[in-house]
């Protein structure tokens, strides 16, 4: 029977979530209309199986993320989700707690407590003394009402604790919660590629273009995405592990490409230490637990040090060989030791070696010297000799190797095998050659030596590795680590962030230094911190180094910036007041990247004449020169624009209203200008086009309103939505591009010591340590480490390693994704005694 507690918060939930559809702002664009019709949808699963909210919502964490097209950044369609989830899962939760259902330790529960007294703490402290609820309460982070966007994450974290509890237990986690990790990882890495390959180009690893995904919050930096990857990449590598046919190991392998590819291209050298602190910890787990069970068929350390050093010499190899013959140097050679790999765990006829290699230097010989040349118009494709022939022999290796024959292993087919090995290695070097002359031999010869020691594997009495299950997903994720981190290492800008990082270290710890010394040090902030959410306008008003930085207002004509309209008389109504935006530029020397942004997704046309008209003033009691407005079209996601088009504006000189005054007069302008290629491109591949405004041209700060803004085709359609501002920052949001100090911390550790106190940190550092013990006590007893067990707690490893240099708690989507983890690290099983094996569970 329901519990009679949770019926209430189940109604009162669902009002919430009723009240929030109803201001919420679906009306431009495609995504709201998605929006719109993944609600109901949702609703009718929960009706039907209400423990699928373990899989919906990891799995929408990260991706539903409309506030680029919404404006909505305090309350987000993820709240509305949750919302809906805690209607619907309080309406039928059990009053008694099940058998099945996943417990929580005592000590666990006293760190939730601690942890959230000091929360609560922490929030009123940000939150008060309340400030009044006017049109700039949640449209930008200097509110005090920032306090409550921060907080929601460990608010719906302990909501959810319940639902978890009671649908985590069993086999929960392992039927829903996984999934739905994978399929949000699955969608991030998509995105990041469709990202990648519309602006800088998905082979361009030269560029300092910075992808941020679905993540709308690094829309003023800070490293959201670098954070996902490394909660969710270990649990690609967990299901690799856990795949027991070919096309899971296939699907698996590609999760892991477009995932370690989406990794690689953040260029996050905080992301790259993480993942590599999340491997060394599962590698540890694994000697250990072969080490206690050495029958359960793990690789034995005398044969994992040689296969580490070959997979050492073939990853120096293989940059060696990029950095001379470029990509298709490496993709040559990379067929080679995988063939190589595959051909040496077969019995090989060596009788028939030295016959195969003959034959096959003949036939090379003789196909060379007879290939013709390519036509004009296709001197640059792969009809040329060394590629075709290359592509020929791969193919062949490939049929004759193909398994599932009753003949795969006889004597003649694998004769053919070696022959068409050595027609790679042949054209292997005839590449290297043909792509960068005699010097690209060195490094080819090298890699047919490499190959060629590999192919002894097979006269081993105990081989090195075989075509089982596991060795085939481990070379193969080696594999794509390597095909993705070679390029990117020998790229010009991951050279120079490397090259930089002492100098970036130096900034960050200036930084820090900076945030310790704007914290209050009267023992009150000491403790219980300056507050949820309260950096952003502590470094506006006391940053030390006295910035003024950019920000972004609404104000009503007539009253003060953000005064709600009085109440309406009905024998007398007052006229509407006029409320417009108010761009203040920084009050230091900004360049381009520095600049406050105001954006619009605009479904521009391309070679159309476009008019865009506005009103403008700015503030006349300010000495000259006075700010610049810039406006303009942009191909842009979230950060970094191209391909801008200039609106020809310039702003005229002040018009006081009546002399003597400091208030400017409205000043109406009309410009026009085409979009040229704006909004061309194949659907898919289209770039989106927004419309941008900033304040520049002062080292003072100083500000301009804007009204009345329009933009419309020859047709006289209007495109931009709430140009009149009258609801405030719907459908604008903003961007900051380069200049991300005073919006974070950046560092996870002190963002809790300075806005929760020592408390706030202590309580969590103590439920993090209750986690991390738990998790090693169910990895030391389990068996082999139970694979669910060492993926979260490499996911963890990897978010507090990335916490190191950026303050992750900032981001609410992400922070209850960490915190929902840490809540099923705690509700984790303990494993029986190990004096009774038998009676252990599964993994």
């Amino acid at each position: 029977m329901p519990s009679l507690a949770a019926r209430p918060l189940a109604l009162v939930a669902g009002a919430a979530c009723v009240l929030a559809l109803r201001h919420y702002p679906l009306g431009h664009g495609w995504p709201g209309l998605l929006f719109a019709a993944l609600l109901p949808a949702y609703f009718l699963l929960l009706c039907w199986r209400p423990a699928c909210w373990l899989f919906c919502v990891p799995a929408l964490l990260p991706v539903l993320d409309l506030a680029p097209w919404t404006g909505w950044f305090f309350l987000e369609e993820i709240d509305v989700l949750l919302l809906l989830t805690v209607a619907c899962g309080y309406w039928r939760l059990g009053g008694p707690v099940q058998p099945a259902a996943a417990r929580l330790s005592p000590a666990a529960r006293a760190c939730l407590l601690l942890c959230s007294l000091a929360w609560l703490v922490a929030l009123l402290r940000g939150l008060l003394p309340l400030p009044p609820l006017d049109v700039n309460a949640w449209d930008n982070y200097l509110s005090a009402y920032n306090s409550l966007r921060l907080g929601k994450a460990w608010a719906w974290s302990m909501l959810l604790l319940p639902l978890l509890r009671r649908d985590a237990g069993t086999d929960g986690v392992r039927r829903y919660a996984l999934p739905g990790m994978l399929a949000g990882l699955a969608m991030v890495a998509l995105f990041t590629l469709w990202e990648r390959a519309v602006f800088p180009g998905l082979l361009n690893m030269s560029s300092d273009y910075r992808t941020t995904a679905p993540f709308s919050a690094m829309h003023t930096g800070g490293a959201a995405l670098d954070g996902y990857l490394a909660l969710s990449l270990p649990f690609a590598a967990l299901w690799l592990a856990r795949a027991h046919s070919r096309w899971h190991i296939a699907l698996a392998l590609l999760l892991l490409a477009l995932g370690l590819h989406a990794a690689f291209s953040t260029f996050s050298r905080g992301l790259y230490a993480a993942l590599l602190a999340a491997a060394l910890l599962v590698f540890w787990q694994v000697l250990a637990a072969s080490r206690r069970t050495p029958q359960s068929g793990q690789l034995p350390l005398r044969r994992l040090v040689p296969v580490l050093l070959l997979a050492s010499l073939g990853a120096a190899l293989l940059l060696y060989m990029f950095s001379l013959a470029g990509y298709r140097g490496l993709l040559a050679a990379f067929v080679l030791l995988g063939a190589t790999f595959v051909l040496a765990a077969r019995p090989l006829p060596w009788r028939l070696a030295p016959a195969s290699v003959l034959c096959a230097l003949c036939l090379q010989a003789v196909l060379a010297s007879w290939w013709p040349e390519p036509a004009a118009h296709l001197a640059a494709g792969w009809l040329k000799g060394p590629y075709f022939l290359f592509l020929l022999a791969a193919l062949l290796l490939a049929a004759v190797l193909l398994p599932g024959t009753a003949a795969e292993h006889s004597p003649a087919r694998l004769g053919v095998a070696m022959m068409a090995w050595t027609l790679l290695a042949c054209n292997l070097a005839w590449i290297g050659w043909h792509w960068a002359g005699s010097k690209a031999l060195l490094p080819a010869g090298l890699v047919v030596l490499l190959a060629m020691l590999m192919l002894c594997n097979g006269r081993r009495r105990a081989p090195l590795w075989r075509l089982d299950r596991s060795s085939l997903g481990i070379a193969g994720a080696a594999s794509i680590v390597l095909l993705l981190a070679i390029p990117v290492s020998a790229s010009y800008y991951a050279t120079e962030r490397f090259a930089t990082s002492a100098g970036d270290l130096q900034g960050r710890l200036r930084h820090w230094r900076q945030v310790l010394a704007m914290q209050p040090a009267d023992w009150g902030s000491r403790l219980f911190g300056m507050g949820l959410g309260s950096f952003p306008a502590t470094y506006y008003w006391h940053n030390p180094v006295r910035d003024v930085p950019a920000s972004i207002s609404y104000a009503d004509e007539g009253g003060n910036p953000g005064d709600l309209p009085d109440l309406p008389n009905p024998t007398n109504p007052p006229n509407p007041p006029n409320r417009y935006v108010r761009l203040a530029s920084p009050g230091y020397s900004a360049g381009y990247g520095e600049l406050l942004r105001l954006l619009q997704r605009l479904p521009v046309q391309p070679g159309t004449r476009y008019s865009l008209a506005l009103d403008a003033r700015r503030d006349a009691a300010m000495p000259m020169p006075m700010p610049v407005l810039l406006v303009r079209l942009c191909q842009r996601q979230l950060l970094y624009a191209q391909n801008c088009i200039n609106a020809p504006l310039r702003l005229r000189a002040n018009a006081a209203v009546h002399p003597g005054t400091p208030a400017a007069a409205w000043q109406h302008y009309q410009v026009q200008f085409d979009s040229g290629p704006l909004g061309s491109g194949a659907w898919l591949l289209r770039p989106p086009v927004q419309l941008e405004l900033a304040a520049s041209g002062t080292a003072n700060s100083s500000v301009v309103d804007i009204d009345n803004l329009s933009l419309r085709a020859s047709g006289g359609e209007e495109l931009i939505a709430n140009g009149q501002f009258t609801q405030a920052n719907n459908y604008w949001f903003f961007s900051s591009d380069h200049h991300h100090l005073p919006w974070h911390i950046k560092n996870l550790a002190l963002q809790l010591l300075v806005e929760t106190g020592w408390c706030g940190a202590l309580a969590m550092l103590g439920l993090l340590s209750l986690a991390a013990l738990r998790l090693l006590r169910c990895a030391r007893h389990g068996p082999l480490g139970q694979a669910g067990v060492l993926a979260c707690g490499g996911a963890m490893a990897g978010f507090l390693v990335v916490g190191l240099f950026d303050s992750l708690l900032d981001v609410p989507r992400l922070a209850l994704l960490a915190y929902l983890m840490l809540l099923c690290a705690l509700l984790q099983p303990l494993p029986p005694s190990s004096s009774h094996p038998a009676e252990r569970s599964p993994p």
